[in-house]
């Protein structure tokens, strides 16, 4: 901890928050809780821990930041705290891969006479507005924002496998990955439609979904 100088008490550290544009993953395993009602606390436990690491390393492989593990879902970011010109690239990449993931995971599972797992992934990105939130006695750095409740609401579209993108997302990819046509979707807190696209592939990475 930080002290003042001569005094032995916690220094007032300053909260800093800023706008800036970032790309928020949201990935939630299907059909988790209820496994929570047929399936012992340790088997649980354990599924949860292997899928939680194998997906953090994924994502550290990439780059990404991630924010918060809640439950039986992550919440990852690109462009925060740390910005990147390839941040939209390396967001679609890591979903993709943890699609991937999924597949060896479940491969281990069914070995082991475990039931399969499977990951519903959205990604969005804008502006949101990005620091250390709280008071002197604690804080924690968070993006906060529509774009992040969005990227949430995207994500709650996907069905078990895939990744749906928001349009802001695919039109900063600048044409390297493949997508469905637009689809108009209705979201929590939008009196207008949201266009959604289901990532297919990203060639020039040799990735697909």
């Amino acid at each position: 901890a930080i002290l003042q100088e001569g005094t032995g008490e916690p220094a007032a550290l300053p909260l800093s928050v800023e706008q800036r544009e970032v790309t928020i993953l949201v990935a939630d395993l299907r059909g988790f809780t209820a496994l929570t009602a047929t399936q012992p606390a340790g088997t649980i436990v354990t599924m949860l821990n292997l899928c939680l690491s194998r997906l953090s390393e994924v994502v550290f492989r990439y780059e990404g930041t991630i924010d918060k593990f809640s439950g039986d879902s992550l919440t990852v970011l690109f462009g925060a705290p740390i910005a990147r010109e390839d941040d939209v690239l390396r967001a679609l990449c890591c979903a993709v891969e943890m699609q991937q993931a999924m597949l060896d995971l479940n491969n281990h599972y069914l070995r082991r006479q475990m039931p399969e797992l499977h990951l519903g992934i959205g990604v969005n990105t804008g502006t949101v507005m990005a620091g250390r939130f709280g008071s002197q006695a604690y804080s924690e750095y968070a993006v906060i924002g529509n774009e992040v409740s969005l990227a949430s609401r995207i994500e709650s579209f996907s069905l078990r496998g895939q990744v749906l993108i928001s349009e802001n997302t695919y039109a900063r990819c600048n044409g390297v990955a493949s997508a469905t046509e637009p689809k108009e979707v209705f979201v929590a807190g939008k009196s207008l439609p949201v266009k959604v696209r289901e990532l297919i592939a990203i060639a020039a990475r040799r990735l697909k979904v």
